[in-house]
C-alpha cells in the first residue's frame, strides 16, 4: 500500500495568489498610505494649534480692553470731581471731599477687580496718598490751582496707563479706536483744560485781565478744547461709518451735539490769537462747568458703546473657538477610522471559496490529494486540459475514498512530475 506523499513547501507567486496569502504590494502600499496619513496629522495639529493660539490671544486682548473700559468709568468720574474740587480750591470755595471720597472708592473698587491684570494698584494708590495730601493742606489761590494740578496730573498718567496696559490705545478696528480715542484721550483733556482755563482766569484780580505766562496757558487751554472738540467729531464719525452696529450712531448723535455746544462756546474755533481777548472769570467758570459736564456724559457713554462692541467681538471669537474644537474632534475621528481600515484591512477568502464555503484551502491542512491537484494545475501547464481537470476531479473523489485513494493521487503526482 503506497506510503501519501505531500508536495513540496516551496510556493510561486502564482500558488500565494491561489491560496489567497497576502503578497508583498499590498503591505507596501499599507505603509506609504501610513507615511501619508502621519504627514497629514502633523499639518492638521499645527494648522489647528496655530488657529487656537492667535484665537485665544485675540479673546485675552479683547478681555483685557473690556477691563480697562469698565475702569474708565469710575476713573472719568473721579477724574471730573478733581477739577470741580480744584476749580473750588482756587476761587477759595469748600471742596466737596464726600463727592471726591465716593469717587474714588469706586474707582479702588474696579482696581480690586481689574488692577492686577492693567497693573494699576501702585498708580491708584499713590493718586489716593495725593488726593488726602490736597485735601490735608486745604490751599486756595495760586497755590491749590498747582497742588491740585500736580494731582490730576497723576490722573491722567493713570488714566493713560489703564489705556495702555489694556490694549485699548492699540485696538486695530475704527469703530472701537475711535470711540476709546474720544472716550481716554480727548475728553479728560478738554476736561481738564476747560478747568485750568477757567482757574487762571479767576487767579486774576477783579477788574483786570490776564497778562503775561497765564494768559497764554489760558489760550492754549481753550484752544486745546476747541481743538479736542473737533477731533471728537471727526473720529466719531469715522466710528460710525466704520461700524456694523447701526444704533451707533442714533446713541451718541444728541450727546455729541451737546458737547460741541459747550465746547464752541467756552472756546469758539477760531484762531489762537483770537483767544487770547479778554474774558469774564464769571462766564468762563461757567462755560468750563459745562464744557466738562458735557463731556463726563459724552464719555460715559462712549465707553458703554466700547464695551458692547467689545462684548460682540468676544461672542465671535468664542464662536471661532467652538468650530475649531469641533473641527479637531471630527478630524481626529476621521484619522482614528482611517487609521483602522489601514492597519487592520479585512482579510481575503479564498479564491476558489464562495461566501459560504468553509473548505480546506490548499497550504492550510489540506490533504495530499489535493495538493496534487494545484500542484498538476500549476506545474503542468501545456498538458491536455482533459487530463489537467480529471486529475482534479479525482481528487475530489480522492479526498472522499480513505487512505487508499489518497495513494491513488500520490502515485498520480508523481507519474505527472516524471513526465
Amino acid at each position: 500500500m503506497a506510503t501519501p506523499t505531500r508536495v513540496g513547501s516551496r510556493r510561486t507567486a502564482s500558488d500565494a495568489e491561489l491560496a489567497g496569502a497576502p503578497t508583498r504590494m499590498p503591505y507596501v502600499r499599507r505603509v506609504v498610505v501610513m507615511i501619508c496619513l502621519v504627514t497629514v496629522v502633523v499639518v492638521f495639529g499645527a494648522v489647528v494649534r496655530q488657529s487656537w493660539r492667535a484665537t485665544s490671544q485675540a479673546a485675552e486682548v479683547v478681555r483685557l480692553e473690556a477691563a480697562g473700559a469698565a475702569m474708565m468709568h469710575p476713573m472719568t468720574t473721579l477724574l471730573t470731581e478733581l477739577v470741580t474740587a480744584q476749580s473750588a480750591a482756587v476761587r477759595g470755595s469748600d471742596v466737596n471731599q464726600t463727592s471726591v471720597r465716593s469717587a474714588l472708592d469706586s474707582l479702588q473698587d474696579a482696581d480690586a477687580q481689574y488692577g492686577a491684570a492693567l497693573q494699576t494698584t501702585q498708580r491708584l494708590s499713590d493718586l489716593s496718598a495725593q488726593i488726602e495730601a490736597a485735601f490735608q493742606a486745604g490751599e486756595t489761590g495760586r497755590a491749590a490751582y498747582q497742588r491740585y494740578s500736580a494731582v490730576i496730573d497723576l490722573a491722567i498718567d493713570l488714566i493713560r496707563a489703564i489705556g495702555d496696559s489694556s490694549h485699548l490705545v492699540h485696538d486695530p478696528d475704527l469703530d472701537s479706536y475711535y470711540l476709546m480715542d474720544a472716550a481716554i484721550v480727548r475728553l479728560p483733556d478738554a476736561m481738564v483744560y476747560a478747568g485750568r482755563a477757567a482757574d487762571l482766569v479767576a487767579l486774576a484780580a477783579p477788574g483786570t485781565e490776564l497778562t503775561g505766562e497765564d494768559a497764554v496757558r489760558a489760550a492754549v487751554a481753550r484752544f486745546n478744547v476747541s481743538s479736542d472738540a473737533q477731533l471728537v467729531s471727526v473720529g466719531l464719525l469715522t466710528s460710525v461709518d466704520s461700524t456694523e452696529r447701526s444704533e451707533l450712531g442714533s446713541n451718541i448723535v444728541e450727546q455729541l451735539d451737546s458737547f460741541r455746544t459747550a465746547a464752541d462756546a467756552f472756546a469758539p474755533p477760531t484762531m489762537l490769537q483770537e483767544l487770547a481777548t479778554a474774558v469774564q472769570a464769571g462766564a468762563m467758570a461757567e462755560n468750563a462747568s459745562r464744557v466738562f459736564a458735557a463731556a463726563q456724559s459724552l464719555a460715559h457713554l462712549l465707553l458703554s458703546e466700547l464695551q458692547a462692541l467689545l462684548t460682540v467681538r468676544a461672542e465671535v471669537l468664542a464662536q471661532q473657538q467652538r468650530l475649531t474644537a469641533i473641527a479637531t474632534v471630527a478630524g481626529t475621528v476621521v484619522v482614528v477610522v482611517v487609521a483602522w481600515l489601514v492597519v487592520f484591512p479585512g482579510r481575503r477568502r479564498a479564491v476558489d471559496g464562495g461566501p459560504g464555503d468553509t473548505g480546506p484551502t490548499p497550504g492550510r491542512g489540506s490533504t495530499v490529494g489535493e495538493e496534487a491537484a494545484v500542484g498538476r494545475f500549476a506545474v503542468d501547464r501545456r498538458g491536455d486540459p482533459g487530463r489537467i481537470g480529471a486529475a482534479i476531479s479525482g481528487s475530489g473523489r480522492d479526498a472522499e475514498s480513505g487512505p487508499a485513494a489518497s495513494g491513488f493521487a500520490g502515485h498520480g503526482a508523481r507519474s505527472v512530475h516524471a513526465r
